[in-house]
């Protein structure tokens, strides 16, 4: 019998549901005692307290393979009585310095080695309990709005880390980047996108598989999350259905990686495009028109593209849930 798309997809959904992660709570515990040892370090120079980043926060995490980030914004130092920072390289060597010398002489999970300087963030790689726990801290320092900070709607310059630039960003020597942390975890916010969510975290599984099949790289998550949103903003109709949700995005990537810029919505001057390679561009679509052939010509192919994460598929136990309870029936009115 062919396979049900649509139920085979909400099932893929479920088994990669970010909650169903046993430590999640040891890992949240753990992001929210970072947050508060940057907020007391830094404490007279941040604008700001920490703030959650990342898809965790943005509700589009899968329980195959997540982080929880944080970002904390800082103060622009414009006069010498000013608290806050006038080098954006300093705002960065400061917390990489007191997250790699200070914060893990407290903590037993992380070692000075397990902390590293990334493209924009610093990041640390925690052993809890023997699981391994990712986490990113983003410095950003804040940009003034009428000669005044608010920090619930205020853009932030972030570092870029010298070995971690693009050869387009060497070529153009930046070395700094405006963006908007908040905005970003509310551009797939709200009951609004819930179908915009779930078709981000399925192409989250897609890609995973992909990557695991061939190797390579493909489509990054943070441009999969905006192709999926103009896709649903530019769509005369939204068909029904998860696999033809999925599949208009897909095709709404294909018509666009190789040929249009894709622009940070909070950003016009950062085109997110530029950080894949053209090789990486060509690879995304000539992968996803292959899933869509596939897939349309045998529905079976859909457990392949989007497999379930057997780690946490209580078919078998749902199974026997189901039997006992026709067993019981059955005893009950003498069947």
């Amino acid at each position: 019998m062919a396979t049900n798309k649509n139920e085979h997809l909400k099932k893929v959904l479920d088994t990669h549901d970010i909650n169903k992660v046993e430590s999640l709570d040891k890992f949240i515990a753990k992001k929210n005692a970072v947050k508060k040892a940057l907020n007391e370090k830094f404490s007279e120079d941040k604008a700001s307290n920490a703030i959650d980043s990342g898809s965790y926060a943005k509700h589009t995490a899968i329980n195959t393979k997540f982080d929880i980030d944080c970002c904390i914004p800082f103060r622009q130092k414009e006069k010498e009585e000013d608290t806050g920072y006038s080098s954006l390289k300093d705002m960065f060597d400061d917390v990489y310095k007191y997250l790699r010398n200070e914060y893990t002489e407290d903590d037993d999970d992380i070692t000075k080695e397990d902390v590293r300087k990334q493209k924009v963030s610093i990041g640390l790689k925690f052993n809890i309990d023997g699981e391994e726990f990712d986490m990113d801290v983003v410095p950003g320092r804040e940009r003034p709005h009428n000669n005044d900070y608010n920090s619930n709607n205020t853009d932030l310059s972030l570092h870029i880390h010298p070995p971690n630039r693009s050869k387009k960003e060497v070529d153009d020597n930046k070395t700094r980047i405006k963006t908007n942390i908040k905005k970003h975890v509310e551009l797939l916010g709200g009951s609004e996108r819930t179908h915009e969510r779930k078709i981000t975290k399925l192409l989250k599984v897609w890609k995973t598989e992909r990557k695991n099949q061939n190797g390579g790289k493909l489509i990054k998550s943070f441009m999969m999350e905006l192709y999926t949103k103009e896709a649903f903003d530019e769509a005369d109709e939204i068909p029904n259905g998860l696999w033809e949700k999925v599949k208009m995005v897909m095709n709404h990537i294909i018509d666009n990686i190789t040929e249009n810029d894709l622009v940070d919505p909070v950003n016009s001057g950062n085109i997110v495009s530029d950080s894949m390679s053209d090789t990486a561009k060509s690879d995304t679509k000539r992968d996803m028109k292959k899933t869509i052939k596939d897939i349309d010509d045998d529905s079976d192919k859909i457990k392949e593209y989007f497999p379930i994460n057997e780690d946490y598929d209580n078919e078998d136990e749902d199974d026997s849930k189901a039997s006992t309870a026709s067993v019981l029936s059955t005893s009950k009115f003498g069947y």
